[in-house]
């Protein structure tokens, strides 16, 4: 073939390939727009978004018959599966340039994890019995783990190399996360009639704190330092939002909105959770340095599952018919 076809042909393909790439990346998140931008490419189905630093994991939920976790950046607007096996890969988590997950590769669900930088994948917990949930902060993965019969709280140390168990209290401890040396999870020993309790473990000093019990149920929480967050139905009117400093171990409203909040994160002064004030699912947040309330997105569609980052809040959202993944900066 002549050699000028050729070089015309493959620099057609170069523009082919070009618009298609163009096509599938997202609007640029520098540039922020009323009620979010959106971060996640066109054709994905993206679920469930975790933060760190400039960086974003969800599920990816539109690859085939498999579920994988991928991981976008704020600053390069590019996005990348982190492990290319196909298996059932669930509940991301972020630190840094280390992603953790569920993974049911191996017929049950382990724990795994990937580093960003050397492109390395190690399994964390590969125990016959079911481990869900995974959080990391630094060198610590927390999870539950139902290897003594219900869900217990148990935590890998990557530098030691060792595993140990956090809770392993009769009935189920469930949800669990991690800052620094603080595990919180809610807690059920008291039995299903509470409905829940918040219960949190100090690493460095070895101790296990009650944190709330108060009636009818606390669920999902949420740490940064010295500030624990969670959703309430004490009122026995719908959840609210609140918080414990436990440095000052005093306690305090964040949201009692007569309708539903739920599903807080806290990152340094900021609180994010979904808010139903509005007969539809809206992002809301709370800066505690300025005691302000704003909300983040109130589309007229629903959007879901908070996450606060440096500077940035994530959520799905379901405007367009559709899953995506949106993001906004934090005010100030």
């Amino acid at each position: 073939m002549n050699r000028r076809l050729l070089l015309i042909g493959g620099v057609v393909l170069l523009m082919l390939v070009a618009l298609f790439l163009v096509a599938l990346e997202p609007s640029d998140p520098t540039t922020w727009s009323a009620d979010g931008t959106r971060i996640s490419p066109t054709g994905s189905s993206p679920l469930y978004p975790e933060t760190s630093g400039d960086l974003v994991a969800w599920e990816e939920h539109g690859i085939g018959q498999v579920t994988q976790i991928e991981v976008f950046s704020l600053i390069n607007h590019t996005s990348r599966i982190v492990s290319p096996h196909p298996s059932l890969q669930f509940t991301p988590s972020i630190w840094r340039d280390r992603v953790v997950w569920q993974d049911k590769r191996n017929g049950n669900w382990d724990i795994y994890l990937f580093n960003l930088t050397t492109g390395e994948e190690t399994p964390i917990c590969l125990h016959p019995a079911k481990q869900s949930h995974p959080v990391i902060s630094g060198d610590r993965i927390v999870w539950v783990d139902e290897r003594n019969g219900d869900p217990d709280i148990y935590l890998f140390d990557l530098v030691t190399g060792t595993e140990r168990a956090i809770c392993i209290q009769p009935q189920t401890q469930y949800d669990p996360d991690i800052d620094g040396d603080v595990v919180v999870w809610e807690d059920y020993r008291m039995g299903y009639e509470t409905a829940g309790d918040i219960y949190a473990y100090n690493l460095s000093r070895g101790e296990e704190l009650v944190i709330c019990r108060e009636k009818r149920g606390q669920w999902l929480p949420s740490v940064s330092g010295n500030l624990i967050v969670w959703q309430d139905y004490r009122s026995g009117r719908g959840f609210d939002i609140y918080l414990y400093n436990l440095s000052s171990k005093e306690e305090r409203v964040v949201c009692d909105e007569p309708a539903r909040q739920w599903l807080p994160k806290v990152r340094n002064d900021t609180v994010a959770w979904v808010d139903g004030r509005h007969q539809n699912w809206d992002i809301y947040a709370f800066n505690l340095s300025t005691m302000t309330e704003y909300p983040v997105c109130t589309q007229p569609e629903d959007q879901g599952w908070p996450a606060v980052g440096r500077d940035s809040i994530i959520w799905q959202d379901y405007r367009g018919g559709k899953t995506a993944i949106y993001a906004a900066p934090v005010p100030g």
